[in-house]
């Protein structure tokens, strides 16, 4: 769901619903530009203030983007109390640089919430769903949108990975290496041309290997991929069926676009193949 597009009464329940069943609770805010200006007509305050005001922001609460808070340069508004707000509140932000950023939108910028107190953790909301990826683009985003190298490093977005995420969730098992956490281990291969010189191997992850250099996986102790191959999982198989959905779908398009267009017409290839 999205703050916009329910109501008061609607989002006040499932706060009381998440309350009495000791649940988190997740909605998308602030994620884009026409979102601000309609809640802002709508009840005269920015998207997180009325969210602040109806009892939303908790520790509890997950905010899907919180790009466009009232700060950010492309917002022209009164106030710059939405990041506070997010802080003060405890309700964390799952920041998901990838699908803003090929619409040519960024968080301005993640080190800010950061340094405010927000808990950030990270969503990938679009395909190849690549975690790793989603840390390298939020570090270079950032420093492009704050202009300053220094406002986000790898261990910033590293934290957002791994116990800011676990933070989110309300859980205190996951995302990091201790008696009692799950047994979630990235083994990864420093001896790979990608992840050399590895004199910082979270860098020359974060930076250049990404899921390229990543070997062994384990989900609570289950091996799920082993020398770099899906365990569980037949790709092949998998993308070939992946394929035929794909073409079933572009196949369909006509038949939901109110103009009756082909998806070749809607989003026509990069290259006239």
């Amino acid at each position: 769901m999205q703050i916009d597009t329910c109501s008061e009464d609607l989002l006040r329940d499932c706060v009381a619903l998440a309350e009495e069943t000791n649940r988190p609770i997740t909605t998308h805010a602030s994620q884009s530009q026409v979102e601000f200006p309609l809640m802002a007509k709508r009840h005269g305050v920015s998207p997180i203030k009325w969210a602040s005001n109806i009892g939303l922001l908790s520790p509890r609460t997950t905010l899907g983007h919180a790009i466009f808070v009232d700060e950010h340069p492309s917002i022209d508004w009164r106030t710059r109390e939405d990041v506070s707000l997010l802080a003060d509140s405890g309700t964390s932000v799952a920041h998901c640089p990838s699908p803003f950023a090929r619409y040519g939108h960024a968080m301005a910028d993640f080190g800010r919430y950061r340094r405010a107190g927000v808990n950030l953790g990270f969503g990938t909301d679009v395909t190849p769903h690549n975690l790793i990826e989603e840390m390298r683009l939020a570090i270079i985003l950032a420093r492009v949108m704050a202009n300053n190298i220094k406002t986000t490093d790898a261990a910033m977005v590293f934290h957002a990975a791994t116990v800011g995420g676990a933070k989110s969730l309300l859980r205190d098992d996951l995302g990091k290496l201790e008696p009692g956490a799950k047994a979630d281990l990235v083994l990864v291969d420093l001896t790979q041309t990608i992840m050399r010189p590895a004199h910082d191997p979270l860098k020359s992850l974060i930076y250049h290997g990404a899921d390229r250099a990543v070997k062994t996986v384990f989900v609570d102790g289950e091996l799920v991929v082993d020398d770099g191959k899906v365990v569980h999982l037949d790709m092949a198989d998998a993308a070939g069926r992946l394929e035929d959905a794909q073409q079933r779908m572009l196949k369909d398009v006509p038949n939901h676009d109110f103009l009756g267009r082909e998806a070749k017409d809607i989003t026509p290839l990069s290259l006239d193949l």
